[in-house]
């Protein structure tokens, strides 16, 4: 496995200047990462995550070029939204047409994963009708955007992400159904309790399906602790934490990750209320410790 970072981890301190590209490459080079998976929004300017095109950010894209030549670090994947259902025509057509552009953008710059929603984030799964009924549109965008990518030398991805299209029995479906070689799972270990899914258990069932691994842990609680926290689909409160620090088993997860025999990358997604960088620190050394202690097990 390669352990490496997702720029989500840093997006507070992009956003308020305590980190510059430049910075946070040089940050990931003294703490040993391996790798940089890119979610677009990390490097948009705070109030118009929604908007922003990293397509069209050449100077972005320039100076993460510069970075890696410099460092040796590579980028690993690209994280992106999209939305396939709950919006009109125009608007689906545009999803794929801007999910198809950073495909093409995964293959300039010699990067061979892509992840893109399904629906927004915050969509929340209400009924079995209004899954079944937007179903179907949704294999047709993954099955278009999977074909188009293969052509381009990459694997095309969706991540348990949200509240609607999560939950690794409805992931697996959506797999099933796309039915298309390059199209993958991007396995977010802590991500499965937005529908009260236990990590471990969902981890362990994804895992055959996983094209990319995300590492985060989170503090979960019964009833409401007050602001800041996140409400799960069924009514529990869940908080990022330091990985390790929180409520996932993390040391099970880890086990049915090198159990797994997944050998591809993985990336530390830390969105605690911790200073960042010891956070992200912290993090990626009880990962290695974990690891390590499981290998000489």
């Amino acid at each position: 496995m390669k352990l490496g970072m997702s720029s989500y981890s840093f997006r507070p301190l992009l956003a308020n200047g305590g980190l510059t590209i430049e910075s946070m490459f040089d940050w990931m080079s003294n703490n040993g990462a391996e790798h940089l998976e890119i979610a677009t929004f990390s490097f948009s300017q705070p109030g118009h995550e929604a908007e922003y095109d990293l397509v069209a950010d050449a100077e972005t894209l320039g100076r993460i070029r510069a970075e890696t030549a410099r460092t040796g670090i590579p980028i690993s994947g690209i994280c992106m939204g999209a939305k396939f259902a709950f919006v009109d025509d125009a608007e689906r057509r545009a999803q794929i047409d801007q999910v198809k552009r950073h495909v093409e953008l995964c293959n300039r710059l010699e990067v061979g994963f892509l992840r893109h929603d399904v629906v927004l984030w915050s969509q929340r799964l209400t009924s079995a009708a209004d899954f079944e009924d937007n179903f179907s549109g949704i294999v047709d965008a993954c099955q278009e955007i999977a074909d188009f990518a293969a052509g381009q030398g990459v694997t095309t991805s969706v991540e348990d992400h949200g509240f609607f299209m999560n939950g690794s029995g409805r992931v697996q479906r959506l797999l099933h159904a796309v039915d298309r070689p390059n199209f993958k799972f991007t396995v977010d270990v802590g991500n499965f309790l937005c529908v009260d899914e236990d990590a471990v258990v969902a981890t362990r069932a994804s895992l055959t399906d996983a094209s990319f691994v995300h590492l985060k842990d989170f503090y979960v609680r019964r009833t409401s602790p007050g602001p800041g926290w996140l409400e799960t689909l069924g009514g529990q409160f869940i908080r990022g934490s330091v990985f390790g620090f929180g409520d996932l088993e993390t040391r099970m997860i880890l086990e049915a990750v090198v159990a797994s025999g997944y050998d591809g990358f993985v990336s530390l997604e830390y969105e605690g209320a911790e200073p960042t960088l010891s956070g992200c620190e912290t993090g990626l050394a009880n990962i290695r410790r974990m690891l390590g202690d499981i290998r000489g097990a």
